[in-house]
C-alpha cells in the first residue's frame, strides 16, 4: 500500500539524517543527498549543511548549480512560510 511505503519513506529520512555526516562521499555526492533529504521531508533545518557542501565543491560549474539549488530551496522555504 501506498501509505505504507510512505511511512517508511519518512522513517528512513528521520534515519538517514544524523547519519549523512558518516556517508563517506565526495562533498558533491553529499550535497546531492543532502538535497534529496530536504526535498523529501521539507527540512529546512539542513539548509545550512548543503550550503556549507556547496562552497567545497571543487568543479566551479557544478558548485555554481549547487548555489543556486540552496538559493532556490531558500526561495521555496521562504515564499511557503510567507504564505502561511
Amino acid at each position: 500500500r501506498t501509505d505504507d511505503l510512505l511511512d517508511i519513506k519518512h522513517d528512513a529520512l528521520q534515519d538517514l539524517s544524523p547519519l549523512i555526516d558518516k556517508l563517506d562521499l565526495p562533498p558533491e555526492e553529499k550535497f546531492k543527498t543532502i538535497m534529496m533529504l530536504i526535498q523529501a521531508s521539507d527540512d529546512q533545518s539542513l539548509i545550512p549543511q548543503a550550503y556549507d557542501l556547496a562552497k567545497k565543491i571543487k568543479d566551479e560549474k557544478a558548485k555554481a548549480q549547487a548555489l543556486l539549488d540552496v538559493v532556490n530551496e531558500i526561495n521555496y522555504f521562504t515564499q511557503k512560510d510567507t504564505q502561511n
